[in-house]
């Protein structure tokens, strides 16, 4: 195993019916928030309304963001701490999906800085500034896909450039994260495939590109996956399934938890997805799903054992199952299309996208001095348009 530092300092409240705990774990971090959301489907819900009722019980003065981007920019950001900020907010409650709470840690530095967010977004050509204070977060997810929730990371779009950057720091990890489960009874069909591939592909994507076995992380990426696997499935026959939703709200957790840690691989999948879906703003779990295919395949020279290994277990529990790399990838190719995951690229309008463009994003943005990215083995720009070329 590699060395590492794991740090997890996010109080977790877990389990149905604990959105009720928002009203213990705001009474200990402040007396006045800015309750960031999206664009309307929380409210329509009743949530936001059940969250006022519960910070009012407190005594706990608020004001309310609503507007929140699928893939949150960087001046709608801005736009919410400069309001946090001259209402003088102490803490950041963040109630929605994967967005919406990355959105409330740029808007917590923000409101404590009152500089641009973009300032902290690292790309290859230039530094970010570093993250040295925020107001603290308390994130309430209603969607089980990114785990951003429990981590220290942002993915966040500057609309102008259409680049999609990362910000990372342990200063924005959340203080308070209240996973109920029935938040996401709601969740339309597509968002919940979505969610469930943006899960499987957290815990695939340093097993992918370590050709190591690194035993801990990777029987944790076996076992997580599979129990993915087996809750979408059931909850595509029957949403109602609240004890799926749990498994899947928990998994999205423990998937951005560090429990990789130990094992060095790469995030290529998501760093192409992001050059993808900051230019064309497309869902983050379809495009992930369109690419993890075609990233086998590019994988597969370097790393076949582990690649059978995976989707033997993901698809039989089975780590023996496959003999042939190519069958395990066409087989797993058409469970991702099973589940409704591989939605027509053409009515996206994924048919028609600048492949070149796209590599060249990744490479500006994520790409190393030698204008690679980090993966099973470095990947330049005309491996990432050969992804581009398979999967599209």
């Amino acid at each position: 195993m590699e060395k590492f530092k794991y740090y997890q300092p996010t109080i977790v409240y877990f389990g149905r019916d604990e959105f009720e705990r928002i009203k213990k774990a705001a009474i200990a971090t402040g007396k006045k928030a800015l309750i960031v959301t999206g664009q309307g489907s929380i409210k329509k819900l009743g949530y936001l309304q059940k969250l006022e009722n519960y910070l009012k019980d407190e005594n706990i003065k608020y004001e309310i963001f609503e507007g929140i981007e699928p893939n949150p920019r960087s001046e709608t950001i801005n736009k919410a701490g400069a309001q946090a900020r001259k209402m003088n907010a102490d803490m950041i409650i963040a109630l929605g999906g994967g967005s919406v709470m990355d959105a409330s840690k740029g808007i917590a530095i923000v409101a404590k800085t009152g500089n641009d967010i973009w300032d902290y977004c690292f790309t290859k050509s230039k530094k970010a500034k570093k993250i040295s204070e925020a107001l603290p977060i308390i994130c309430i997810p209603s969607l089980a896909a990114t785990g951003s929730e429990v981590d220290g990371g942002a993915v966040i779009t500057n609309h102008e450039t259409k680049q999609k950057a990362i910000l990372h720091s342990t200063v924005v990890m959340p203080k308070y994260a209240i996973i109920d489960p029935l938040l996401t009874m709601t969740v339309p069909q597509t968002y919940l495939v979505d969610g469930a591939v943006d899960i499987i592909c957290h815990c695939i994507e340093t097993y992918l590109s370590c050709t190591s076995d690194v035993c801990i992380p990777d029987q944790i990426t076996l076992g997580v996956t599979r129990t993915v696997k087996t809750a979408i499935e059931k909850l595509l026959k029957d949403p109602k399934d609240i004890e799926q939703r749990e498994v899947l709200s928990w998994a999205s957790s423990v998937a951005m938890m560090g429990m990789f840690s130990g094992r060095n691989g790469g995030w290529p999948i998501h760093l192409i997805e992001h050059a993808i879906s900051g230019i064309y703003d497309i869902s983050h779990g379809f495009g992930l799903a369109l690419l993890m295919p075609a990233m086998l395949e590019f994988d597969k020279p370097y790393n076949e054992e582990k690649i059978k290994r995976f989707v033997g277990y993901f698809l039989h529990e089975n780590t023996s199952h496959y003999t042939n790399c190519d069958q395990a990838i066409a087989d797993f190719k058409n469970w991702l299309n099973s589940i409704g995951a591989l939605r027509d690229p053409k009515k996206h309008g994924m048919d028609k996208i600048d492949k070149e463009a796209v590599a060249q994003m990744t490479i500006d943005i994520y790409g190393n001095d030698d204008n690679a990215i980090f993966g099973v083995v470095p990947m330049y720009k005309d491996d990432i348009i050969s992804i581009l070329n398979k999967a599209l």
